[in-house]
Protein backbone atom coordinates (compact mmCIF):
# COMPACT_ATOMS: atom_id res chain seq x y z
CA UNK A 1 0.00 0.00 0.00
CA UNK A 2 3.15 2.22 0.89
CA UNK A 3 4.85 3.82 -1.73
CA UNK A 4 8.10 6.14 -1.37
CA UNK A 5 7.15 9.77 -0.97
CA UNK A 6 8.45 12.32 -2.86
CA UNK A 7 10.29 15.16 -1.03
CA UNK A 8 10.87 18.30 -3.38
CA UNK A 9 12.37 20.80 -0.79
CA UNK A 10 13.28 22.92 -3.36
CA UNK A 11 9.94 23.98 -4.12
CA UNK A 12 8.19 22.68 -0.66
CA UNK A 13 6.08 19.87 -2.06
CA UNK A 14 6.14 16.50 -0.50
CA UNK A 15 4.03 13.88 -3.07
CA UNK A 16 2.30 10.44 -2.45
CA UNK A 17 0.81 7.99 -5.08
CA UNK A 18 -1.00 4.35 -4.56
CA UNK A 19 -2.56 2.64 -7.76
CA UNK A 20 -4.72 0.34 -6.47
CA UNK A 21 -7.37 -1.77 -8.35
CA UNK A 22 -8.81 -2.17 -4.48
CA UNK A 23 -10.99 1.49 -5.74
CA UNK A 24 -12.60 1.83 -8.97
CA UNK A 25 -12.00 5.46 -8.82
CA UNK A 26 -9.13 7.73 -8.10
CA UNK A 27 -8.54 10.90 -5.42
CA UNK A 28 -6.35 13.65 -6.38
CA UNK A 29 -5.64 16.23 -3.92
CA UNK A 30 -3.49 19.12 -2.49
CA UNK A 31 -3.20 20.35 1.12
CA UNK A 32 -2.16 23.47 1.72
CA UNK A 33 -0.10 23.25 5.20
CA UNK A 34 0.66 27.18 7.24
CA UNK A 35 1.46 27.34 10.70
CA UNK A 36 -1.37 29.08 12.54
CA UNK A 37 -0.78 32.41 13.75
CA UNK A 38 -3.55 34.28 14.69
CA UNK A 39 -7.56 33.96 14.46
CA UNK A 40 -7.38 37.08 11.69
CA UNK A 41 -4.56 35.17 10.19
CA UNK A 42 -6.83 31.84 10.22
CA UNK A 43 -10.36 33.06 9.09
CA UNK A 44 -9.10 34.79 5.78
CA UNK A 45 -6.86 31.29 4.96
CA UNK A 46 -10.30 29.79 5.90
CA UNK A 47 -11.95 31.46 3.27
CA UNK A 48 -9.20 30.30 0.58
CA UNK A 49 -10.64 27.21 -0.79
CA UNK A 50 -14.09 27.53 -0.61
CA UNK A 51 -14.05 30.55 -2.74
CA UNK A 52 -11.31 29.56 -5.11
CA UNK A 53 -13.14 25.78 -5.72
CA UNK A 54 -16.64 27.18 -6.75
CA UNK A 55 -15.29 28.07 -10.67
CA UNK A 56 -12.25 28.39 -12.60
CA UNK A 57 -11.52 30.51 -15.16
CA UNK A 58 -12.38 28.05 -17.78
CA UNK A 59 -15.72 27.54 -16.49
CA UNK A 60 -16.29 31.16 -14.90
CA UNK A 61 -20.35 29.95 -14.12
CA UNK A 62 -20.99 27.79 -11.07
CA UNK A 63 -23.29 25.94 -13.47
CA UNK A 64 -21.05 25.88 -15.81
CA UNK A 65 -18.33 24.01 -13.86
CA UNK A 66 -21.02 22.02 -12.64
CA UNK A 67 -21.99 20.55 -16.01
CA UNK A 68 -18.54 20.12 -16.87
CA UNK A 69 -17.64 17.57 -13.65
CA UNK A 70 -20.93 15.92 -14.86
CA UNK A 71 -19.76 15.37 -18.11
CA UNK A 72 -16.66 14.03 -16.22
CA UNK A 73 -18.60 10.91 -15.37
CA UNK A 74 -20.07 12.68 -11.81
CA UNK A 75 -16.52 14.02 -10.60
CA UNK A 76 -16.51 15.93 -7.63
CA UNK A 77 -14.43 18.60 -6.33
CA UNK A 78 -14.25 19.26 -2.51
CA UNK A 79 -12.54 21.96 -0.29
CA UNK A 80 -11.77 21.72 3.42
CA UNK A 81 -10.18 23.30 6.27
CA UNK A 82 -8.11 21.49 9.48
CA UNK A 83 -5.48 21.72 12.34
CA UNK A 84 -3.14 19.22 12.66
CA UNK A 85 -0.97 20.37 15.72
CA UNK A 86 0.01 23.59 15.29
CA UNK A 87 -0.34 24.13 11.66
CA UNK A 88 -3.94 24.62 9.25
CA UNK A 89 -4.80 22.66 6.41
CA UNK A 90 -6.13 24.13 3.48
CA UNK A 91 -7.29 21.28 0.98
CA UNK A 92 -8.23 21.11 -2.43
CA UNK A 93 -9.41 17.67 -3.99
CA UNK A 94 -10.85 15.72 -6.76
CA UNK A 95 -12.74 12.21 -7.42
CA UNK A 96 -13.46 10.42 -10.30
CA UNK A 97 -13.92 7.10 -11.76
CA UNK A 98 -10.67 5.24 -12.64
CA UNK A 99 -9.48 5.93 -16.35
CA UNK A 100 -10.15 2.48 -17.09
CA UNK A 101 -13.76 2.79 -16.73
CA UNK A 102 -13.64 5.99 -18.89
CA UNK A 103 -15.28 5.88 -22.66
CA UNK A 104 -12.65 5.89 -25.22
CA UNK A 105 -10.02 6.43 -23.39
CA UNK A 106 -10.49 9.69 -21.92
CA UNK A 107 -8.02 10.95 -19.21
CA UNK A 108 -10.31 11.84 -16.69
CA UNK A 109 -7.72 11.82 -13.86
CA UNK A 110 -5.31 14.16 -15.91
CA UNK A 111 -8.52 16.52 -16.67
CA UNK A 112 -9.32 16.91 -12.81
CA UNK A 113 -5.47 17.57 -12.41
CA UNK A 114 -6.03 20.11 -14.40
CA UNK A 115 -8.65 21.53 -12.84
CA UNK A 116 -7.44 21.67 -9.60
CA UNK A 117 -4.35 23.14 -10.78
CA UNK A 118 -6.53 25.83 -11.98
CA UNK A 119 -8.51 25.83 -8.79
CA UNK A 120 -4.93 26.58 -7.34
CA UNK A 121 -2.92 28.55 -9.44
CA UNK A 122 -5.44 30.74 -11.27
CA UNK A 123 -8.56 30.79 -9.72
CA UNK A 124 -11.79 32.97 -11.04
CA UNK A 125 -11.41 37.00 -10.23
CA UNK A 126 -13.15 39.63 -10.81
CA UNK A 127 -12.43 43.23 -12.78
CA UNK A 128 -10.85 44.26 -9.63
CA UNK A 129 -8.66 40.92 -9.43
CA UNK A 130 -10.78 40.01 -6.22
CA UNK A 131 -12.74 37.00 -5.80
CA UNK A 132 -16.17 37.65 -7.15
CA UNK A 133 -18.22 39.09 -4.56
CA UNK A 134 -21.52 36.91 -4.50
CA UNK A 135 -19.14 33.57 -4.14
CA UNK A 136 -16.81 35.39 -1.13
CA UNK A 137 -20.05 36.14 0.76
CA UNK A 138 -21.69 33.27 0.59
CA UNK A 139 -18.51 31.12 1.73
CA UNK A 140 -17.96 33.78 4.76
CA UNK A 141 -21.42 33.25 5.71
CA UNK A 142 -20.88 29.38 5.41
CA UNK A 143 -18.37 29.09 7.53
CA UNK A 144 -19.72 31.05 10.09
CA UNK A 145 -22.77 28.76 10.33
CA UNK A 146 -20.26 26.28 10.55
CA UNK A 147 -18.94 27.70 14.04
CA UNK A 148 -22.36 28.51 15.06
CA UNK A 149 -23.02 24.90 14.27
CA UNK A 150 -20.25 23.92 16.36
CA UNK A 151 -21.15 26.58 19.08
CA UNK A 152 -25.03 24.83 19.22
CA UNK A 153 -23.40 21.44 19.48
CA UNK A 154 -22.19 20.96 22.79
CA UNK A 155 -19.59 18.20 22.98
CA UNK A 156 -17.92 20.25 20.11
CA UNK A 157 -17.70 23.16 22.26
CA UNK A 158 -16.41 22.15 24.81
CA UNK A 159 -13.93 20.04 23.64
CA UNK A 160 -12.71 23.33 21.47
CA UNK A 161 -13.02 25.52 24.71
CA UNK A 162 -10.67 23.32 26.35
CA UNK A 163 -7.93 23.22 23.48
CA UNK A 164 -8.30 27.04 23.11
CA UNK A 165 -7.44 27.34 27.08
CA UNK A 166 -5.07 24.50 26.79
CA UNK A 167 -3.10 25.73 24.27
CA UNK A 168 -3.03 29.34 24.96
CA UNK A 169 -0.49 30.82 24.00
CA UNK A 170 1.06 28.14 21.09
CA UNK A 171 -0.10 28.12 17.78
CA UNK A 172 -2.09 24.90 18.21
CA UNK A 173 -4.77 27.27 20.74
CA UNK A 174 -6.08 29.32 17.58
CA UNK A 175 -8.90 27.55 16.01
CA UNK A 176 -8.79 26.05 12.49
CA UNK A 177 -11.50 28.71 11.21
CA UNK A 178 -10.51 31.83 13.29
CA UNK A 179 -13.22 33.47 15.17
CA UNK A 180 -16.65 34.39 14.27
CA UNK A 181 -15.70 38.09 14.61
CA UNK A 182 -12.58 37.70 12.66
CA UNK A 183 -14.69 36.07 9.46
CA UNK A 184 -16.77 39.03 9.94
CA UNK A 185 -14.55 41.46 9.60
CA UNK A 186 -12.55 39.47 6.65
CA UNK A 187 -12.41 41.32 3.18
CA UNK A 188 -11.79 39.73 -0.42
CA UNK A 189 -8.78 41.71 -0.22
CA UNK A 190 -7.46 39.87 2.79
CA UNK A 191 -8.20 36.64 1.32
CA UNK A 192 -6.79 38.05 -2.01
CA UNK A 193 -3.44 38.41 0.12
CA UNK A 194 -3.77 35.10 1.31
CA UNK A 195 -4.21 33.13 -1.23
CA UNK A 196 -0.78 34.62 -2.62
CA UNK A 197 0.70 34.49 0.25
CA UNK A 198 -0.59 30.42 0.03
CA UNK A 199 0.55 29.38 -3.16
CA UNK A 200 3.86 31.45 -2.89
CA UNK A 201 4.58 30.23 0.80
CA UNK A 202 2.48 26.61 1.75
CA UNK A 203 4.17 23.55 2.34
CA UNK A 204 2.08 21.57 0.11
CA UNK A 205 1.67 17.74 0.60
CA UNK A 206 0.10 16.21 -2.94
CA UNK A 207 -1.79 12.69 -3.20
CA UNK A 208 -3.03 10.48 -6.21
CA UNK A 209 -4.66 7.67 -4.74
CA UNK A 210 -7.17 4.78 -6.60
CA UNK A 211 -6.81 2.74 -9.56
CA UNK A 212 -4.67 4.01 -12.14
CA UNK A 213 -3.21 6.54 -9.88
CA UNK A 214 0.86 7.73 -11.23
CA UNK A 215 2.78 10.82 -10.37
CA UNK A 216 1.58 12.69 -13.13
CA UNK A 217 -0.24 15.38 -11.22
CA UNK A 218 3.03 15.80 -8.73
CA UNK A 219 5.11 16.31 -11.38
CA UNK A 220 3.33 19.06 -12.89
CA UNK A 221 2.38 20.82 -9.21
CA UNK A 222 6.78 20.57 -9.22
CA UNK A 223 6.63 22.46 -12.35
CA UNK A 224 3.99 25.17 -11.72
CA UNK A 225 5.77 25.55 -8.33
CA UNK A 226 9.49 26.13 -9.46
CA UNK A 227 11.66 27.25 -7.22
CA UNK A 228 10.27 29.34 -3.98
CA UNK A 229 10.64 29.37 -0.26
CA UNK A 230 8.22 27.69 1.93
CA UNK A 231 7.42 27.66 5.49
CA UNK A 232 8.68 25.25 7.92
CA UNK A 233 5.66 22.84 8.73
CA UNK A 234 6.23 21.90 12.76
CA UNK A 235 4.77 21.09 15.56
CA UNK A 236 5.71 21.49 19.06
CA UNK A 237 4.79 19.25 21.97
CA UNK A 238 2.65 20.93 24.56
CA UNK A 239 4.97 22.18 27.55
CA UNK A 240 4.56 20.54 30.81
CA UNK A 241 2.07 23.02 32.99
CA UNK A 242 3.06 24.58 36.19
CA UNK A 243 -0.30 24.48 37.42
CA UNK A 244 -3.42 23.57 36.56
CA UNK A 245 -5.98 25.50 34.56
CA UNK A 246 -9.58 25.21 35.49
CA UNK A 247 -12.06 26.79 33.81
CA UNK A 248 -16.27 26.61 34.25
CA UNK A 249 -18.32 28.10 31.89
CA UNK A 250 -22.60 28.13 32.66
CA UNK A 251 -25.56 27.65 30.19
CA UNK A 252 -28.97 26.45 30.11
CA UNK A 253 -28.11 23.04 29.51
CA UNK A 254 -29.69 19.96 30.59
CA UNK A 255 -26.25 17.43 30.00
CA UNK A 256 -23.23 19.38 31.52
CA UNK A 257 -19.90 18.93 29.78
CA UNK A 258 -16.53 17.91 31.11
CA UNK A 259 -13.13 18.01 29.10
CA UNK A 260 -9.53 17.43 30.86
CA UNK A 261 -6.51 17.82 29.19
CA UNK A 262 -3.73 15.52 29.91
CA UNK A 263 0.14 16.71 29.44
CA UNK A 264 2.16 13.24 28.33
CA UNK A 265 5.54 13.60 28.73
CA UNK A 266 6.49 10.39 26.63
CA UNK A 267 9.21 11.26 24.01
CA UNK A 268 8.29 10.99 20.20
CA UNK A 269 9.69 7.48 19.34
CA UNK A 270 7.40 6.45 22.22
CA UNK A 271 4.07 7.10 20.03
CA UNK A 272 2.81 4.07 19.68
CA UNK A 273 3.22 3.24 23.62
CA UNK A 274 1.69 6.36 24.22
CA UNK A 275 -1.42 5.62 22.04
CA UNK A 276 -1.96 2.19 23.41
CA UNK A 277 -2.07 3.86 27.22
CA UNK A 278 -4.61 6.11 25.92
CA UNK A 279 -6.66 3.67 24.49
CA UNK A 280 -6.62 1.39 27.48
CA UNK A 281 -7.54 4.61 29.44
CA UNK A 282 -10.48 5.15 27.54
CA UNK A 283 -10.66 4.32 23.47
CA UNK A 284 -12.70 1.29 23.85
CA UNK A 285 -16.06 0.18 25.51
CA UNK A 286 -13.40 -2.09 27.76
CA UNK A 287 -11.27 0.61 28.38
CA UNK A 288 -10.78 1.91 32.44
CA UNK A 289 -13.29 4.80 31.44
CA UNK A 290 -15.98 3.17 30.28
CA UNK A 291 -16.33 0.11 32.07
CA UNK A 292 -15.66 1.69 35.36
CA UNK A 293 -16.53 5.77 35.35
CA UNK A 294 -19.36 5.30 33.46
CA UNK A 295 -20.69 1.29 33.58
CA UNK A 296 -19.95 0.49 37.34
CA UNK A 297 -20.83 4.20 38.68
CA UNK A 298 -23.05 5.55 36.60
CA UNK A 299 -21.64 8.97 36.99
CA UNK A 300 -21.96 9.68 33.17
CA UNK A 301 -23.39 9.32 29.94
CA UNK A 302 -20.16 8.67 28.14
CA UNK A 303 -16.73 8.95 29.07
CA UNK A 304 -13.48 8.53 26.61
CA UNK A 305 -9.90 9.38 26.23
CA UNK A 306 -8.16 10.21 22.53
CA UNK A 307 -4.44 11.00 22.04
CA UNK A 308 -3.79 14.27 19.96
CA UNK A 309 -0.50 12.91 18.95
CA UNK A 310 1.19 15.94 17.49
CA UNK A 311 0.76 17.25 20.28
CA UNK A 312 1.27 14.49 22.60
CA UNK A 313 -1.63 15.19 25.26
CA UNK A 314 -4.96 13.02 25.49
CA UNK A 315 -7.97 14.72 26.25
CA UNK A 316 -10.99 13.11 28.04
CA UNK A 317 -14.62 13.92 27.36
CA UNK A 318 -17.31 13.07 29.04
CA UNK A 319 -21.26 14.19 29.14
CA UNK A 320 -22.48 14.25 32.91
CA UNK A 321 -25.08 15.64 35.20
CA UNK A 322 -24.06 18.94 36.62
CA UNK A 323 -24.01 17.66 40.32
CA UNK A 324 -21.32 14.95 38.90
CA UNK A 325 -19.21 16.90 37.73
CA UNK A 326 -16.39 16.65 40.60
CA UNK A 327 -17.33 13.11 41.18
CA UNK A 328 -16.48 12.49 37.41
CA UNK A 329 -13.61 14.44 37.23
CA UNK A 330 -12.34 12.37 40.76
CA UNK A 331 -13.26 9.14 39.22
CA UNK A 332 -11.00 9.78 36.34
CA UNK A 333 -8.24 10.94 37.98
CA UNK A 334 -8.57 7.59 39.81
CA UNK A 335 -8.72 5.28 37.07
CA UNK A 336 -5.05 7.18 35.88
CA UNK A 337 -3.60 6.92 39.16
CA UNK A 338 -4.52 2.56 38.91
CA UNK A 339 -2.68 2.67 35.99
CA UNK A 340 0.28 4.50 37.24
CA UNK A 341 0.30 1.86 40.10
CA UNK A 342 0.36 -0.86 37.71
CA UNK A 343 -3.39 -1.80 37.61
CA UNK A 344 -3.65 -3.15 34.00
CA UNK A 345 -5.22 -6.26 33.52
CA UNK A 346 -3.82 -8.39 30.86
CA UNK A 347 -7.50 -9.10 29.26
CA UNK A 348 -7.67 -5.01 28.98
CA UNK A 349 -4.24 -4.80 26.91
CA UNK A 350 -5.08 -7.41 25.05
CA UNK A 351 -8.14 -5.78 24.00
CA UNK A 352 -6.85 -2.42 23.24
CA UNK A 353 -4.20 -3.74 21.18
CA UNK A 354 -6.58 -5.56 18.91
CA UNK A 355 -8.71 -3.30 18.74
CA UNK A 356 -5.66 -0.77 17.63
CA UNK A 357 -4.54 -3.64 15.42
CA UNK A 358 -7.75 -3.89 13.45
CA UNK A 359 -7.63 0.55 12.85
CA UNK A 360 -4.30 0.03 11.33
CA UNK A 361 -5.68 -2.81 9.16
CA UNK A 362 -8.53 -0.91 8.19
CA UNK A 363 -6.48 2.09 6.42
CA UNK A 364 -6.18 0.66 3.34
CA UNK A 365 -10.27 0.16 3.04
CA UNK A 366 -10.88 4.00 1.44
CA UNK A 367 -8.73 6.27 -0.34
CA UNK A 368 -9.56 9.10 2.14
CA UNK A 369 -8.07 6.78 5.43
CA UNK A 370 -4.86 6.06 3.36
CA UNK A 371 -4.61 9.95 2.84
CA UNK A 372 -5.33 11.07 6.32
CA UNK A 373 -2.74 8.21 6.97
CA UNK A 374 0.44 9.29 5.27
CA UNK A 375 -0.39 13.02 5.66
CA UNK A 376 -0.06 12.89 9.49
CA UNK A 377 2.90 11.31 9.17
CA UNK A 378 3.96 13.57 6.58
CA UNK A 379 3.90 16.88 9.17
CA UNK A 380 5.23 14.21 12.02
CA UNK A 381 8.03 13.06 10.07
CA UNK A 382 7.10 9.41 10.87
CA UNK A 383 5.64 7.47 8.05
CA UNK A 384 5.13 4.05 9.11
CA UNK A 385 3.00 1.59 7.76
CA UNK A 386 -0.07 0.73 9.34
CA UNK A 387 0.81 -2.83 9.24
CA UNK A 388 4.42 -1.89 10.62
CA UNK A 389 2.33 -0.31 13.47
CA UNK A 390 0.12 -3.29 13.58
CA UNK A 391 3.21 -5.22 14.51
CA UNK A 392 4.43 -3.00 16.95
CA UNK A 393 1.95 -2.38 18.81
CA UNK A 394 1.11 -6.23 19.82
CA UNK A 395 5.23 -5.79 20.70
CA UNK A 396 4.40 -3.25 23.61
CA UNK A 397 4.65 -4.49 27.26
CA UNK A 398 3.03 -3.90 30.38
CA UNK A 399 5.96 -2.37 31.94
CA UNK A 400 5.87 0.29 29.03
CA UNK A 401 2.38 1.14 29.10
CA UNK A 402 2.57 1.49 33.27
CA UNK A 403 6.03 3.94 32.62
CA UNK A 404 3.85 5.48 30.07
CA UNK A 405 1.15 6.21 32.33
CA UNK A 406 3.23 7.77 35.06
CA UNK A 407 4.35 10.18 32.87
CA UNK A 408 0.80 12.15 32.31
CA UNK A 409 -0.07 14.92 34.42
CA UNK A 410 -3.49 16.94 34.23
CA UNK A 411 -3.16 20.11 32.74
CA UNK A 412 -6.07 21.48 31.92
CA UNK A 413 -9.97 21.13 33.58
CA UNK A 414 -12.97 22.57 31.06
CA UNK A 415 -16.45 22.16 32.85
CA UNK A 416 -19.43 23.67 30.73
CA UNK A 417 -22.09 23.22 33.87
CA UNK A 418 -26.05 23.14 32.92
CA UNK A 419 -27.75 25.15 34.59
CA UNK A 420 -30.94 22.83 34.00
CA UNK A 421 -32.68 23.91 30.62
CA UNK A 422 -33.53 21.82 27.90
CA UNK A 423 -30.20 21.66 25.68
Amino acid sequence: MMNPILNREDCGLRSFWCSTPQFKTARLSAHLVLPLTTPEAAAVRAIVPNVSSRATREYPDYTEFGRRLAELYGASVHAGVSRIGDNQILTLAASGIANRYAFGGEDVQNELAGILESILFTPLLDEDGLFPEEGFRQEKRQLIETIDSEFNEKAIYAKNRCVEIMFAGEPAGVPRFGTRQALQSATRADVKAAWEDAVQHAQICQFSIGDGADSRFAQSLAERLGTREAVTAETAFHPAPKEVKRVTDKMQLSQSKLVMGLHVGTAREERLVTKLMAVILGGTPSSKLFMNVREKQSLCYYCSAQHDTPKNVIFVQSGVEAANLERTEEAVLHELAAMQMGEITEDEIRHAKLAMSNSYHSVADSAASIENWVLGGMLQNDVRTPEACAEAIMQVTKDEIVEAARRVTLDTVYMLKGEGAAE
